[in-house]
């Protein structure tokens, strides 16, 4: 074999190597949910919440850390 075909070879072989990395091995989807529809979340998430104390007066906002698998819905 000559060095031209070995060199045509190993440059084969690096683009077969290189191409997926180019060509990114993992795939991101992205769904768009219509407003006001309710989402699961994937995983746990900090956030600012407002609650309702005994007397029914409106408090907050106070950081908590939503499990992933709870619902976010709306006002």
């Amino acid at each position: 074999m000559s060095s031209t075909a070995k060199l045509q070879s190993l440059s084969r072989m690096i683009w077969l190597l290189v191409l997926p990395i180019f060509l990114g091995c993992q795939q991101t989807k992205v769904v768009l949910v219509p407003s006001g529809d309710p989402v699961m979340l994937a995983k746990p998430t900090k956030a600012s919440v407002y609650s309702f104390d005994k007397n029914q007066k409106l408090v907050g906002p106070s950081t908590v850390i939503i499990p992933a698998g709870w619902y976010a819905l709306p006002k």
